[in-house]
């Protein structure tokens, strides 16, 4: 019996990018299907980043084609990838250490009341929790502050707000390499559960 060739999700064909005389990339063919969990491997200065950040949106790449669910798209930035559902964690993580868990899950996309204008706290605690509790992230408490947090609960948030607002693709840049065994486990514990 045959069985139906699957789309990808992601796709991106003939992709080069070069920084002055550096060829970071070089005629690259990327696929990623639903539900796929891949990883890129290679020394460094290999393009892995470069190539992240090309899906991201950040840097553009001089050839090739990316397509989203089977469809050819324009990637002009950041914004045009959160659209098409593919969010990124870095490195670094772009949280902020002086929020609470709450506060950096909802980060420029609060939900508030419609008068007077207030947050609606109780409502981002609850669906904090489910997120939270739906990946086995273990916090102290949601509304510890970021800066009180391991480097492996505070790589956990960053990848639970990816999956709070329902991103189709995660990509992780280095999403351990600063971290020691243990909170290195705690990082990957919930990647099984994002496909």
């Amino acid at each position: 019996m045959a069985v139906a060739q699957q789309t990808p999700i992601l796709e991106l064909k003939n992709i080069s990018k070069r920084f002055g005389a550096v060829q970071a990339l070089d005629s690259v063919d990327f696929e990623v299907f639903p539900g796929e969990v891949v990883a890129l491997v290679g020394d460094n200065g290999a393009g892995k980043s470069t190539l992240i950040k090309v899906i991201a949106g950040i840097n553009h790449p001089d050839t090739g084609e990316v397509i989203f669910d089977g469809k050819p798209v324009v990637i002009t930035g950041p914004r045009d990838v959160a659209k098409l559902g593919i969010a990124t964690v870095y490195q670094d993580l772009a949280l902020c250490d002086n929020l609470d868990v709450v506060a950096n899950l909802f980060l420029g996309r609060e939900e508030e009341s419609p008068l007077p204008p207030l947050l609606k706290e109780e409502d981002m605690e609850r669906r904090a929790v489910e997120v939270l509790k739906s990946l086995s992230v273990k916090l102290p408490h949601i509304r510890t502050p970021i800066a009180m947090l391991s480097g492996g609960q505070r790589q956990s948030v960053a990848v639970s707000r990816s999956v709070m607002w329902e991103a189709k693709v995660v990509l992780l840049d280095e999403p351990t390499a600063a971290l020691g065994v243990a909170q290195t486990k705690q990082v990957l514990a919930p990647l099984p559960r994002l496909t």
